[in-house]
């Protein structure tokens, strides 16, 4: 889409930034992979002082972490993390699913049932990203159609932090296996019933938590001399 005239241009340290951030939360740089300026520098094709800006923000973020005399990582997030996380997810996402039942409209619904059919292409990573994207804006759509700043902040500042976790196998053998699931809270939305969507919603974050605590005991991998890119 061609941005309008009033819309202010990007800098670099902001293209960098959200560039990077979206291939942080997005899982495409792994968790415990170092990296140094000179990576990002190849790959973005800047100078080093907006890459030091981007870096500075992430940081602040909490999303990545300073490697002395290495460079950089991605902040992991052990199981308590996702502990943690899941418990504030279980209670936010529950209130902002009953509180948006009622409020709900035929287009907000038609939109979830869009966001929920995102299609993931095995082996294409524009689809990864999409599939992953679209699963984040559902929950944040949900929060938004409560009608309760607070909550869209909350949940948009978890998915940041969990959605690498939820999807962490998604180019790595198991992304054929992956679907939405948000059919049961689609369908309690449509029925204008509160206390359903909120356990449907409830469900749903028990089960994604099930299949990555499963994975996180299965599978434990060091990344520190792999490409930070997938």
């Amino acid at each position: 889409m061609k941005a309008s005239a009033s819309t202010p241009k990007q800098s670099l340290g902001d293209r960098v930034y959200s560039d990077l951030r979206n291939a942080i939360t997005l899982g495409e740089i792994r968790q415990g992979v170092v990296f140094n300026e000179a990576d990002l520098i190849a790959r973005y094709k800047v100078s080093s002082s907006p890459l030091r800006e981007a870096l500075t923000r992430l940081r602040q973020d909490g999303l990545v972490r300073v490697i002395a005399r290495r460079g950089y990582a991605v902040t992991e997030l052990s199981l308590k993390d996702f502990h943690e996380l899941i418990q504030m997810r279980l209670i936010i996402e529950g209130a902002a699913a009953e509180l948006a039942a009622p409020r709900i409209t035929d287009a907000h619904i038609a939109e979830l049932r869009r966001l929920s059919n995102t299609k993931l292409v095995v082996d294409d990573k524009a689809s990864y990203r999409n599939f992953m994207q679209a699963n984040q804006d559902f929950h944040e759509r949900i929060a938004e159609i409560a009608d309760n700043g607070r909550l869209c902040r909350a949940t948009s500042q978890i998915f940041d932090e969990i959605q690498r976790l939820l999807f962490a196998d998604i180019g790595h053998g198991d992304g054929d296996e992956l679907e939405h699931d948000h059919d049961e809270i689609i369908e309690a939305l449509a029925l204008r019933d509160g206390r359903r969507a909120r356990s449907a919603v409830i469900r749903h974050i028990k089960q994604s938590r099930d299949r990555v605590v499963g994975r996180m005991i299965r599978q434990h991998k060091d990344f520190e001399d792999s490409d930070i890119f997938n």
